[in-house]
């Protein structure tokens, strides 16, 4: 990818990320924060030609992309397979304060 064009996906998504050019380590590159993540991750010229937009937006992410998942009856079990009754009873639940 070209990096006039991952400046260009960034600045049209200004509420979730902000950058700045600026090197780091003598590398020259691009600072990216994820505001969705609160993460903060340096991207060098030769990484962001080398990588899909995809790919890069996947880094900022940094592990932080995580699926809700519960526990239910000693097991953990994607919410996202769930049926539509079985969604609207996790809803119905109480929950012990907010992580």
């Amino acid at each position: 990818m070209e990096k006039q064009d991952f400046i260009e996906f960034l600045s049209s998504e200004t509420d979730h990320f902000d950058m700045a050019d600026a090197p780091m380590d003598g590398k020259d590159g691009l600072y990216v924060k994820n505001k969705t993540y609160d993460t903060e991750t340096h991207f060098t010229n030769d990484v962001i030609s080398q990588m899909e937009l995809k790919d890069l937006v996947v880094a900022t992410h940094q592990g932080r992309n995580i699926e809700h998942m519960t526990r239910v009856t000693g097991y953990f079990s994607k919410v996202q397979g769930w049926n539509k009754g079985k969604v609207g009873e996790l809803k119905d639940r109480s929950r012990v304060g907010d992580l």
